[in-house]
């Protein structure tokens, strides 16, 4: 039976309000080959504690880091498994196969698994978004519904392809991920779609206005980089600074219930697509 071991890197800083759920969504994997590889940035709420419930010796680095992207890089310096990805410490597995799927996935000797996360409130109670699509597929429809349309928690990739690719570039603060998938995309084409979601995103009760324009500088500095200026790349980002800032303006005013219908009427869309 085909048992290749796979690392799941979980980056944490203060994650004890989530990662119970977390783990727990690991634990109930009937797949059970895995390396659960944890970088913690020196979390003071109880993580570690937590973490070490789970497991008796568990895989565990502590120490202070340059944000998100230098634990995700000290994660691929130190995973032990032939396949390697993320699991964020306020997200789950989306069921108890899901790592098997990953597992059957490689069978085909790919390079690279990617599938589809839903996005949810903070309860993971109800869905708003669903996100993923095959990659070098990306409709101009799937970048007005999301710029970019990765869903970077559900790549699960060799070791062998990450070393061609490098690490994720600490020049980007919040889309280095968004680079580090395009140069994985232009690396191969070796790559398994799997439609059946992967991943439960908590989201995070609504991102900033000034972190979310500097994300959309950053992805079209890193699109206009890997594919050159054009009117769509153009009208994506147009659009998206048009919509973060109508939703700025009802959240300003307190009219929250109409971007939840809008979200329903989005998701209604996506999945009758």
């Amino acid at each position: 039976m085909f048992q290749p071991k796979i690392t799941i890197i979980t980056c944490t800083y203060n994650s004890a309000k989530t990662l119970r759920e977390t783990l727990d969504s690991v634990k109930r994997q009937t797949f059970r080959n895995f390396e659960h590889l944890f970088i913690d940035g020196g979390s003071t709420d109880g993580t570690l504690a937590i973490i070490k419930e789970y497991y008796e010796q568990p895989a565990l680095l502590v120490g202070k880091d340059k944000g998100l992207y230098d634990a995700f890089n000290k994660g691929l310096h130190n995973a032990t498994g032939e396949i390697v990805g993320f699991l964020h410490s306020d997200d789950i597995f989306y069921d108890e196969q899901a790592l098997e799927r990953i597992a059957q996935a490689f069978k085909n000797e790919i390079d690279y698994y990617c599938s589809k996360m839903i996005i949810f409130d903070e309860e993971l109670r109800k869905s708003f978004a669903v996100l993923g699509a095959k990659p070098h597929r990306q409709t101009l429809r799937d970048q007005l519904y999301s710029s970019t349309y990765f869903a970077h928690p559900t790549y699960y990739c060799t070791k062998e392809i990450i070393k061609r690719i490098g690490d994720f570039d600490l020049s980007y603060k919040i889309a280095a991920d968004i680079d580090w998938l395009y140069r994985l995309e232009k690396t191969t084409d070796n790559f398994y779609f799997d439609d059946q979601p992967l991943i439960k995103f908590r989201g995070d009760g609504g991102t900033s206005a000034g972190n979310y324009f500097r994300g959309l500088r950053e992805e079209f500095a890193i699109r206009f980089k890997a594919e050159g200026l054009s009117m769509s790349l153009l009208t994506v980002y147009a659009y998206h600074y048009f919509r973060r800032l109508i939703r700025y303006c009802l959240e300003v005013f307190k009219l929250n219930s109409v971007i939840a219908i809008c979200r329903k009427i989005i998701l209604f869309g996506r999945r009758s697509k």
